[in-house]
């Protein structure tokens, strides 16, 4: 099929996740002539399909996110769309933030189009030419039609990092026998009765309580089950892979929830096959986990499944870049001269095995700095890596692929890449104290 030349752009992002949609935003005010590619038909990633934008607060209290990230949920506050960053006393969370997912839907898309990015959806990146080091265009199929742009810089919010792996930047991929964290596809039930669950359904943390928009009587926002007492029954054993398997409910609705407990093991996000078959795999779990909570678990007796997001990839390709961050660097608190903003959320990992959710906090001041060499892959001059496919070890993935961190990334790549196309720089010779100036500016939190 011939592509139509589509037009030359200073920045092209690949990608309209949490990260990818932030970045855009920031190039664009930032004076870049932008686009957005995102192969779906919504802005958002995981944070639109059901999940909270956690850790805008570090352990210790301290406000580790800011800027673009805020004024989100500044907006999402206005159409009532969020509770806030909610206090979790005694979790492992120092706030929650609770989103209406449809509301965030709109919110990023009329961000987007008011910073005036060419925005493309259902549109997939596929194919790329190089001149030497350099990506200089992109080929993007539509169902229609396929079209070519020129790029002075390149963003990959892809999750996957596909466009990183066109160009052959080396990449990492799961833990060092090359198993990855399990994939989910969360659920989303009405008519929850939330005294009966909360009353009926051990749980070894805290509940959080909130206040809701046209609710009466505080209802849970955050409520981490155990599902022990129904390790006997067949539904559990053919359902479930751990013993104590959690139930995390998280709503920012009176009567409803969000549900993440469904998972599959040995999954790799990267294989057309084994996505395929997970998506299918994934359905059958749904409705086997909702008819299992029907069955035995208090307060799902008159609910009603509304809802299976998208499949949610933890972790496939992981770019090295200049500067690979470390599990040491988060559990120490460790900040870098390039900081480019802050991680807060705990390393959560999900076996690989299929074994328990586990956490491990932050240590220090409860946030860590994400250094910019952690965003720039090897052998390539004008990419910038934004998102879960940045420089990390396997176990710092487990924390720095947190929503709020992707939020974080965004911002820096969008305006860092603004800058280099601006001044015909390659992303290495960015000014890393102008950029951490400008960030300031903007309200980032770099330290």
């Amino acid at each position: 099929m011939t592509s139509i030349y589509r037009g030359d752009y200073d920045v092209v992002v690949c990608g309209g996740g949490t990260a990818g949609t932030l970045a855009a935003i920031s190039a664009a005010r930032n004076g870049a002539k932008t686009l957005l590619v995102e192969k779906g038909s919504f802005l958002g990633g995981v944070s639109v399909t059901g999940f909270f934008p956690h850790s805008f607060y570090a352990n210790s209290g301290k406000k580790a996110v800011g800027g673009i990230p805020q004024e989100i949920i500044d907006e999402l506050t206005k159409l009532d769309g969020t509770l806030g960053h909610l206090r979790y006393e005694g979790g492992h969370l120092y706030t929650h933030t609770p989103v209406d997912n449809e509301i965030l839907k709109s919110v990023l898309i009329q961000m987007v189009v008011d910073a005036g990015v060419d925005l493309m959806l259902n549109s997939l990146i596929q194919d790329i030419s190089m001149q030497g080091s350099y990506i200089r265009s992109l080929v993007i199929r539509t169902k229609a039609k396929t079209f070519t742009v020129n790029a002075k810089t390149v963003i990959d919010a892809t999750g996957d990092g596909d466009v990183a792996h066109m160009t052959g930047a080396p990449f990492n991929q799961g833990r060092q026998d090359g198993k990855m964290q399990p994939v989910t596809l969360i659920m989303r039930i009405t008519n929850i009765d939330w005294d009966k669950l909360v009353n009926g359904v051990p749980t070894e943390t805290p509940i959080l309580w909130a206040e809701k928009p046209r609710s009466t009587a505080k209802t849970p926002a955050y409520f981490r089950g155990i599902l022990t007492q129904w390790e006997d029954t067949e539904e559990y054993n053919q359902l479930f892979t751990d013993k104590n398997h959690q139930l995390f409910c998280l709503s920012p609705w009176a009567t409803e929830a969000t549900v993440n407990t469904t998972r599959l093991i040995g999954v790799d996000g990267t294989d057309y096959d084994d996505v395929n078959t997970a998506e299918i795999k994934s359905r059958k779990q749904v409705l086997e986990t909702y008819r299992f909570l029907l069955k035995y678990v208090p307060g799902f007796a008159n609910s009603n499944l509304v809802a299976g997001h998208s499949l949610g990839v933890r972790e496939t390709r992981r770019f090295i870049g200049d500067y690979e961050l470390t599990e040491e660097d988060v559990l120490a608190g460790r900040k870098f001269e390039d900081n480019i903003g802050l991680g807060a959320y705990p390393i959560d990992m999900h076996d690989p095995n299929g074994g328990n959710v586990t956490f491990k906090q932050i240590g220090d001041d409860g946030s860590y700095g994400i250094p910019y060499r952690c965003l720039l892959p090897q052998g390539v001059e004008n990419l910038l890596i934004a998102g879960r496919c940045l420089s990390a070890t396997h176990k710092a993935l487990a924390s720095v692929r947190s929503i709020a961190a992707c939020m974080v990334m965004g911002q820096a790549t969008g305006l860092a890449a603004a800058m280099a196309s601006k001044d015909n720089k390659t992303m290495r010779e960015v000014d890393i104290k102008v950029l951490q100036a400008t960030l300031r500016e903007q309200g980032a939190i770099l330290e």
